[in-house]
């Protein structure tokens, strides 16, 4: 599309065509309106930090409507060595665009090889025969030259890392860990002597088989979550350990039901 475009269409038009340029501080130092065909009769300084703007509208030529192009180019040539930079431009359904050219952030190609640029728009779509060339201007690009050349690539050893690894967390003194473990079983001291001082009564035991399974289950799920616990604290993680929690628990409340409420009915 680029190269192969030598006359203007006759399919479509350009109107409303408007250019402004603004400094770094926003002060407008340009803003003129251009008659399609007419290009801009003087050349359109750009420094450092000045912001380029053009809007323009894409018009059928025989109904006067918005058109919305297919491919749309804002190429800036260079007088100098023949270089073109292109510009994508995105055109509306309603035929209206805008495109915009930052110093700040302008392409390498052209920080690097300041000086006089043709201004051309460039504008193709497949549901007319021949595409459009506008000449709009000239652009003269006047900053500092910036090399463009990607940097060398040096070979050699990089600086040695030095990794800074956490200390390990210190261990609670072990007087302190076995003074735990006494009063966690200090409760089972006293209750086995409390068995042992008023007599264990298992007589009742007999005369009910069912309630004596009921109480059997209920004081085996006690055991089986006070072991649960203890694997959670050796191997599992928590979503194991509730997962097995869920279960016994439901297990422990309805033995536990059942035995208690024998246990009542024994004592009436």
């Amino acid at each position: 599309l680029l190269t192969s475009v030598l006359v203007q269409a006759d399919d479509f038009v350009i109107s409303d065509v408007k250019i402004a340029v603004t400094t770094s501080e926003s002060v407008r130092k340009l803003y003129e309106s251009i008659p399609y065909p007419s290009s801009f009769d003087k050349p359109i300084q750009l420094t450092s930090g000045d912001d380029f703007k053009m809007i323009f509208v894409v018009n059928d030529k025989q109904t006067q409507k918005g058109v919305q192009p297919h491919q749309a180019f804002l190429t800036l040539t260079s007088e100098k060595n023949g270089n073109q930079i292109p510009i994508i431009i995105r055109v509306r359904e309603n035929g209206k665009s805008k495109v915009e050219l930052d110093m700040k952030s302008a392409p390498d190609e052209l920080l690097s090889s300041p000086g006089n640029y043709s201004l051309d728009l460039i504008i193709g779509t497949f549901s007319y025969n021949d595409p459009l060339k506008y000449h709009v201007g000239t652009l003269e690009i006047d900053v500092p030259i910036q090399s463009s050349g990607p940097s060398p690539v040096v070979y050699g050893p990089k600086p040695e890392i030095h990794h800074i690894f956490r200390p390990d967390e210190k261990l609670p003194p072990i007087w302190l860990s076995y003074s735990f473990m006494a009063i966690v079983l200090i409760p089972w001291v006293f209750l086995i002597g409390a068995w042992a001082y008023i007599g264990v009564n298992v007589s009742l035991l007999a005369r009910a088989p069912e309630s004596s399974l009921m109480s059997i289950l209920f004081l085996g799920s006690l055991l089986a979550i006070e072991i649960l616990f203890y694997n959670y604290w050796t191997h599992l993680n928590i979503f194991q350990t509730l997962t097995w929690l869920t279960g016994l628990s439901i297990v422990a409340f309805i033995t536990g039901q059942k035995a208690l409420s024998d246990v009542q009915k024994w004592r009436s």
